[in-house]
């Protein structure tokens, strides 16, 4: 689902990110060289660090690195590093950010029957609210009035307004990215459906039109089925019936909102991975934040991170590599006798990749 050529051998740019999130990248860099020794991983300075050499978190040379490589694997920013994910998000255009959503024994879920869990969510990665456009509500002043009270601007009451966008064109990327997410799940056994949870009922002109692209793209695959939700049934849905799910379709921040509660379910952020594609670019980063409660102590889970690694493999075609390393994963928490803290073991990060690196060695992989 993307045209680029990569280079020969592929090139990775690396941004470690900020607080905990350079101790779980960096020993997950170290598993993709032993998984794929070819790939060329260059690390480029952040946040904090950047900031103290070069006098800005985004110096010039970690641009040109980004630009310079077939993908990035970043960390998480807890704010220093925050303006190389807007490039790596919309200087790049990534325009869709898949997270996969499958529990799997050992994970730590709060879940009565957790082993329903397993689907995939296509959220808008560029628009809607996000990036932010906002103003004093003032300013609503000089928009012509739609003659119902309702929709009149608040002109008399001090406060802000935030402005939502949605284009066709992106529109149409995201559904056709998702049904083709579908297609693929289809292939492995999954059933081939595409959810949308959206708020037309009370936004036709945009989470409208919105519905009516998804449902059209989705009934150019004769072999798909479609069903929609208002989205504040999707968030019930996604807790009391995940079976029903297979790949879900959300716009930019009801699906930034509702993906962390699915991570909820399966046992927390620590577990989530992340892709977010372009049609020539891609990044991949894990679900949760830099957590600088836990930074320097050794103990942030891996998990998220190398699972993002997973479908870095995938995405540049090292797939047998990409499923060994998740399998080693699967493994080791199926085995549960080496769990990280956050899932109610007592393993500390290195520990916990190590055991993967053993697991992935038994495997001759």
């Amino acid at each position: 689902m993307h045209n680029r050529q990569f280079h020969n051998p592929p090139q990775v740019c690396v941004v470690a990110g900020d607080d905990a999130a350079p101790e779980v990248v960096r020993p997950t860099v170290e598993i993709l060289r032993e998984l794929a020794p070819e790939i060329r991983f260059t690390e480029a300075p952040c946040g904090r660090e950047a900031q103290a050499r070069y006098g800005t978190p985004f110096p010039d040379v970690t641009r040109e690195a980004i630009d310079a490589a077939d993908c990035t694997l970043f960390g998480a920013s807890g704010g220093p590093s925050r303006p190389i994910l807007w490039y790596l998000r919309w200087n790049k255009e990534t325009y869709i950010n898949v997270r996969s959503v499958r529990w799997i024994p050992g994970y730590r879920s709060p879940m009565q029957h957790p082993e329903r869990i397993d689907y995939v969510i296509a959220r808008d990665n560029l628009e809607g609210m996000y990036p932010p456009r906002e103003g004093d509500v003032a300013e609503l002043a000089a928009l012509p009035s739609s003659g119902s009270w309702w929709m009149a601007p608040p002109v008399e009451k001090a406060g802000a307004y935030s402005i939502k966008v949605s284009t066709d064109e992106q529109m149409q990327r995201v559904a056709n990215h998702a049904c083709q997410l579908a297609l693929q799940r289809q292939a492995a056994g999954y059933p081939g459906r595409v959810t949308l949870g959206a708020k037309y009922s009370i936004q036709p002109r945009t989470d409208g039109r919105f519905r009516a692209i998804v449902k059209e793209a989705v009934s150019q695959h004769p072999s798909l089925t479609y069903q929609e939700f208002l989205v504040d049934d999707m968030a019930r849905r996604l807790v009391a019936s995940p079976e029903q799910l297979d790949v879900v379709v959300l716009g930019n921040e009801h699906g930034d909102i509702l993906a962390d509660v699915s991570s909820g379910t399966i046992g927390g952020l620590g577990l989530s991975p992340s892709a977010c594609y372009g049609e020539d670019y891609a990044y991949f980063e894990p679900v949760h934040g830099s957590a600088p409660d836990l930074a320097g102590q050794g103990i942030i889970n891996p998990t998220a991170m190398l699972l993002s690694g997973a479908l870095m493999l995938d995405y540049l075609g090292y797939n047998k590599q990409a499923s060994a390393l998740t399998s080693a994963i699967e493994q080791t928490y199926r085995e549960g006798s080496l769990l990280p803290v956050d899932q109610g073991g007592q393993a500390g990060t290195s520990e916990f990749v190590q055991a993967i690196r053993a697991r992935l060695s038994e495997h001759g992989s």
